[in-house]
């Protein structure tokens, strides 16, 4: 790959959320100057790469018609995007061409047709968005006085209907971040597996998320070998966020999306190069460095406004920090084990809460 001067460089970052201007960092960190906003930009600004970060309102047909006006490559690619973006799509792909283990579900169109696919699947299940809103989007429903509210959840987003899916008491939900870009001993396209992240949501969000995430042997490498299998499929460079449920020993696919994710943001404490940098680098083509440097945990305390009396008491938590994200508030510990680091989070949200 030839890479230009730093004078060419020019990345153009779709969208305006926290993770639009992560992502915007990290491409300056590799040089390049950066626009952040619409798509519509790229007229005026001249990219060699426009960034989509999933939270813009440009649809992929203006975004290659851009990137085809302006000389610019797309990251990730539109076909990835387009593969990932329908869940059930995605779903039936994983389970009748990879064969791999998913649970049971059905795309409906009509709060009607979602009462049935409930009958026959049956109490309780967890109701979706049809495209994948980053961890937003569905709620689990234990009877039919929760069908209209799930129904309004997840109908919210992009796309027509909603998916219905069988629920098992799993343990945990994991994510395992994959980064896809040339390996510089052999000049082949190779993939990078980040350590798995546990995560977990309440009504629909994002509340925590750690890493590693201890498993069993067995289940970690049935979880391996999805995430393998998935990446076997996309031959795009960048960052992808592959999502599980583990129960026992057994591992079930959820979704990938081709860019970093919520969950992801614990990598900012845990790994030496965190999911942005990656991203930013596997698009380049550029080596990958996933170690793991610490074990940690981040945790999500949406909409709270700090003053900084709490934030202090937040940061005398040994090894915690505090980082505005937008309108969340993220805690970030590290420790020995990431079960430590969760305790250290906690510590620190509840000393938050006193002040």
């Amino acid at each position: 790959m030839t890479v230009p001067s730093s004078a060419q460089r020019r990345a153009l970052i779709l969208g305006t959320s926290p993770m639009a201007r992560e992502l915007e960092q990290a491409y300056q960190r590799l040089g390049f100057e950066t626009q952040i906003g619409a798509v519509s930009l790229a007229d005026q600004f001249h990219p060699d790469i426009i960034v989509t970060t999933g939270d813009s309102s440009d649809t992929l047909e203006e975004v290659e018609l851009a990137a085809e006006a302006a000389g610019a490559a797309v990251a990730p690619s539109t076909s990835a995007c387009r593969r990932t973006a329908d869940r059930m799509a995605v779903r039936t792909q994983a389970s009748e061409e990879l064969g791999l283990p998913t649970l049971d579900c059905e795309f409906v169109t009509t709060p009607q047709e979602m009462q049935d696919a409930v009958e026959r699947l049956g109490f309780p299940c967890v109701v979706k968005s049809p495209t994948s809103r980053d961890g937003q989007g569905f709620s689990t429903v234990h009877s039919n006085a929760d069908l209209a509210e799930a129904w309004s959840i997840a109908s919210e987003g992009e796309g027509d209907g909603v998916v219905v899916e069988r629920y098992i008491d799993f343990d945990f939900e994991a994510t395992i971040l994959a980064a896809r870009s040339i390996d510089p001993n052999t000049g082949e396209l190779a993939t990078w597996f980040c350590e798995p992240i546990g995560t977990r949501h309440r009504e629909g969000k994002l509340v925590e998320a750690w890493q590693p995430a201890p498993m069993p042997e067995a289940a970690m490498d049935n979880a391996r070998s999805i995430a393998a299998r998935i990446m076997g499929g996309l031959a795009s460079c960048g960052v992808y966020s592959i999502e599980l449920f583990v129960s026992g020993d057994d591992v079930y696919f959820s979704q990938v999306t081709p860019r970093p994710s919520r969950d992801g943001l614990v990598t900012l404490a845990t790994q030496r190069v965190n999911q942005f940098d990656l991203q930013a680098r596997a698009t380049q083509e550029l080596p990958i460095d996933s170690t793991l440097v610490s074990p940690g945990a981040v945790r999500f305390l949406p909409g709270v406004t700090l003053s900084l009396e709490a934030i202090a008491a937040a940061m005398e938590v040994e090894e915690t920090t505090v980082r505005m994200f937008g309108p969340d508030v993220l805690i970030l510990s590290t420790a020995d084990s990431a079960a430590e680091a969760r305790v250290r989070t906690d510590d620190a949200a509840r000393a938050m809460k006193k002040m």
